[in-house]
């Protein structure tokens, strides 16, 4: 039987197998160049091969991945259903190992089997010890399925009696029940215990576990698409949050192969786990690991003092598997326990990933900066002037300070979703139209800080959105992977933070939340008014199922109690107005529409 494969100038065909090319992988590499193969299956001692014609991995992974496809298409008819007895296998390997030890018995009288010699000791009860550390050695890596810990034997057999890869667990899972039948029968016969000279067959559990059906179903990168459709329309997956998973599941393909979905286990979990706490936090960034794929990043650096992904992006890659292998089982097409579930991410020992809180020096700098008492010009923001801007530049450091919104939520507020009831001025945060939200819990109302209407924020938003369907702060443009109107603005909140001076990692935009969690604590304030102030979900019953909105005056005076003594900004300290951005004067009455 002979296959020709073409793929644009080159051809594919089958020949015996190629010498200069490894068994491990579709993937390998010769004097540089990459190279496809995949054995032809019922045929294990031939394989087609192909030069990919590239010195990058990426590209030849790429490459490969649409070779596989075609490869797939044209072996349909040599694929079977056909079960694999690998009874007989695991029959021979207990037989050559019992006999191996029978062998070492004749040879070593008078003396221990396998351990040394000691004075005092017999013989049976230095070997009965030994044997009986192998044997829960044995027993443990059955009971775990520790499958890698006899990764080079089973290599080994599979390769002697070409035995195809999809069957790999099943074999391994018998080699380590007859691993334990191995050391079970060399316990007794080291008691002096000898079965008779006939041939010791296999336990009827190994024999019935290793005649098993290849997996059926759909390969990952096959179940993939389906599934991404559905995260996207039914669970809201988009721009970040959806690259990111993305990548999850191309470094999952890349650990552990694209298998059928069914085939995975937690062994190939495990893998991924360990790669992952090898990875350097940089791995995708430098150029130096540019063109290595993730096991030789992980091999390269390996001894090197260097930051490794923490256990938060851990955690995160393994929410994301997860969730694919839940929507598998809820499809029928995985069996058994989710494999991405009963991992560990522990943080002990390990440094504090919090945000730090603005307050006290940091804090007084920060709002005494050209922003809020005087900058040179719109474009250098930074450098003291005349000029006081009040845009979005100025307005949502302050608004973060005293309500402790997200960024986001603030960004893409409408004229419309500021609004009063009961002489109460609060903005709606909602997700109408465009405008997005982290959760359901972040629909809420949060009263307007009287701080922030003395500054003059109400008279702000008349002026500069007249129309209710308007933003108010039309400055930002929506930017990122997740179309984010913040998105612009996060980047110039770091450059202005270095240009002043007043730059920390840990303290950013998102620490004016936990500066107004912790003021609104201090202010006895309740857990279900803070909840629902900051767009919290509750933890008992009844704040997640029946509180559905507290009354404003409520939630006005609690938001009253969030105090600033550091800050010192007031209407009258601005020297010159830019033209068209001066508020109204106190004593007007906003005109917005309720």
């Amino acid at each position: 039987m002979s296959i020709l494969i073409f793929f644009g100038p080159a051809s594919l065909s089958c020949r015996d197998t190629v010498k200069m090319l490894p068994q491990c992988s579709h993937i390998t590499k010769k004097r540089g160049v990459y190279y496809y193969r995949r054995r032809i299956p019922k045929s294990p001692n031939r394989e087609v091969a192909l030069s990919l014609r590239t010195r990058m991995f990426r590209v030849a992974e790429c490459l490969a991945t649409e070779l596989d496809q075609e490869f797939r298409r044209l072996t349909e008819d040599v694929t079977t259903d056909d079960k694999i007895d690998l009874t007989p296998i695991l029959r021979n390997y207990l037989e050559r190992r019992l006999a191996g030890d029978m062998q070492r018995r004749i040879e070593t009288p008078h003396a221990p089997v396998y351990a040394f010699p000691e004075p005092g000791r017999s013989d049976a009860s230095l070997d009965l010890e030994w044997v009986d550390g192998q044997l829960d050695q044995a027993r443990g890596e059955l009971a775990g399925r520790l499958y890698d810990h006899q990764r080079p034997l089973i290599d080994d057999l599979m390769e002697d009696n070409n035995i195809p890869e999809q069957y790999r667990n099943a074999f391994a899972h018998g080699l380590f029940q007859a691993n334990v039948q191995l050391w079970e029968t060399v316990r007794q016969r080291t008691l002096g215990n000898f079965s008779s000279l006939g041939e010791v067959p296999l336990r009827d559990s190994a024999s019935s576990g290793a005649t098993v059906e290849a997996p059926v179903g759909p390969t990952l990168t096959e179940a993939l698409p389906n599934f991404l459709d559905y995260a996207q329309k039914d669970k809201g997956w988009r721009g970040q949050t959806l690259a990111q998973n993305k990548t999850t599941y191309r470094m999952f393909e890349e650990c552990c192969g694209d298998k059928p979905v069914a085939a995975y286990t937690k062994t190939d979990l495990t893998k991924f786990y360990d790669l992952l706490r090898a990875l350097p936090q940089l791995y995708s960034k430098s150029k130096e690991w540019a063109n290595l794929t993730l096991k030789q990043i992980a091999e390269q650096t390996k001894g090197q003092d260097i930051p490794r992904l923490t256990m938060t992006t851990i955690k995160r890659h393994f929410s994301a598997l997860g969730v694919f292998f839940a929507h598998l089982k809820r499809r029928g097409e995985y069996v058994g326990e989710n494999p991405a579930y009963g991992f560990e991410f522990p943080t002990k020992g390990r440094a504090r990933h919090g945000r730090d809180m603005w307050e006290g020096e940091p804090l007084s700098r920060l709002f005494s900066s050209p922003v809020w008492t005087g900058c040179l010009s719109k474009d250098r923001r930074s450098r003291p002037g005349s000029l006081i801007i009040r845009d979005d530049k100025y307005w949502l450091p302050l608004l973060g300070l005293y309500h402790g919104n997200r960024l986001e939520e603030f960004a893409q507020l409408h004229r419309s979703d500021v609004r009063c009831e009961d002489g109460i001025w609060y903005m709606d945060i909602n997700d109408e139209g465009e405008k997005q939200l982290k959760n359901e819990q972040s629909k809420r109302r949060v009263p307007v800080h009287p701080f922030i209407q003395e500054l003059g924020f109400l008279q702000y938003v008349t002026s500069i959105a007249p129309e209710p369907t308007e933003r108010i702060f039309p400055q930002l443009r929506p930017g990122g992977p997740d179309k984010k109107f913040g998105y612009f603005f996060t980047k110039w909140w770091t450059q202005y933070r270095k240009d002043i001076g007043v730059y920390q990692k840990k303290l950013d935009y998102h620490s004016f939340r936990g500066g107004v969690t912790t003021k609104l604590s201090a202010a006895n304030i309740s857990l279900d008014v803070r909840n629902e102030l900051l767009g919290h979900e509750g933890q008992s019953i009844d704040q997640q199922n029946y509180l559905k909105g507290l009354p404003l005056r409520m939630l006005a005076d609690a938001i009253a109690c969030v105090e600033w003594p550091e800050v010192k900004i007031s209407r009258t300290d601005a020297p010159q107005e830019l033209k068209g951005s001066s508020p109204p004067t106190e004593t007007s009455e906003p005109s917005i529409v309720a």
